[in-house]
């Protein structure tokens, strides 16, 4: 049975080998699976504590975005500091005094539209975008979700939507926002509304189903080289479709007890999650024009560094701020 804390650290690990080797093909997944947990806890979060706070709205709001923001502005500042340093032509293209210079500006301070930018310094953070939406319309949301007929229709309704924004109106401005991905948050909010809870029978089923799945695209060469095109509409509907296979999973793993070591791996994931993407800019320099079998060591020296990075921020950067964080929100209960 897995803890809460390693499968975020799974998901984010997930998204780290995702963009380092084409082997890996389900990293859009592990960003969904991420959105289905965050539907979970921030709405288990909204209706505990953050609704008997004295400005309800206030706190949740400023705490949610405090928790986002310093690991985020830490990140952005080092990757652009990795771009000057290894890339820094991709900087110079920008004119910071044109209009979407400006857009990027704003974009990269408040991350609100930074998944509509056309470059993103900083890869990862078109999520932090979708999940910052997701905070904003969250409490308008769980007034419409009070019963659980209501729930299903709009569940149904947004299952549709993410299909056609994903294969059919892709170019539209909505295909960047919430809307295509609010499908998974409301999955999440689910299983917090209605207790969820799988017979262990039943999601070893599912994993089994995931697991088989994963192997028969491994192991027929015509489906794999549909699959690891990481922006064909066949990636997409796999990562959308074989996602749903892991919700079991994920409900069970939100009711299990974290230790020690279980909160270390979740608490740095985030971390991880972010920061695996400035390294990959000095990675990418140095491998080049390397062969395969040459990339190992680099590999190996990357992932280290990655980890042991993650590690270190989550320790002494990143868990501070989130003790503080916490006690501005005690204060005001």
């Amino acid at each position: 049975m897995i803890k809460p804390g390693l499968v975020r650290f799974i998901l984010a690990s997930l998204v780290v080998f995702f963009h380092i080797t084409k082997f890996v093909f389900i990293g859009h997944l592990a960003v969904y699976c991420f959105f289905i947990l965050s539907g979970y806890w921030v709405t288990l979060m909204y209706e505990t504590k953050y609704s008997k706070a004295k400005q309800p709205l206030l706190v949740f709001y400023c705490s949610r975005i405090f928790r986002l923001l310093p690991v985020y502005y830490l990140i952005s500042i080092l990757t652009f500091i990795m771009l000057f340093i290894f890339d820094s032509q991709v900087i110079e293209r920008i004119n910071f005094t044109s209009l979407s210079g400006v857009s990027f500006g704003v974009a990269n301070l408040l991350m609100l539209g930074y998944n509509q930018l056309s470059f993103q310094p900083l890869v990862p953070a078109w999520s932090l975008d979708i999940e910052l939406q997701f905070y904003l319309f969250l409490p308008l949301i769980l007034i419409f979700l009070k019963q659980q007929k209501v729930r299903f229709s709009i569940l149904g309704i947004a299952f549709l939507i993410m299909l056609a924004l994903s294969f059919l109106w892709t170019d539209l401005f909505l295909s960047k926002t919430i809307l295509k991905y609010l499908v998974y948050f409301l999955v999440g909010i689910e299983i917090y509304k209605s207790k969820i809870e799988f017979n262990y029978k039943i999601e070893r089923i599912f994993n089994s189903l995931f697991i088989g799945i994963l192997v028969i695209h491994y192991a027929i060469p015509n489906l794999f080289a549909l699959v690891k095109l990481a922006d064909s509409s066949y990636n997409e509907l796999f990562n959308i479709l074989v996602s749903f296979l892991l919700i079991p999973l994920l409900s069970n793993s939100v009711r299990r007890k974290s230790d020690s070591r279980d909160m270390l791996l979740g608490g740095m994931s985030y971390v991880l999650y972010l920061s695996h993407w400035m390294f990959i800019i000095p990675y990418n320099y140095y491998i080049d024009e390397l062969s395969k079998i040459d990339r190992i060591p680099y590999m190996l020296g990357y992932l280290f560094i990655t980890y042991l990075f993650s590690l270190f921020i989550y320790q002494y950067y990143d868990m501070p701020l989130d003790k503080l964080r916490k006690k501005w929100v005690s204060r005001r209960m």
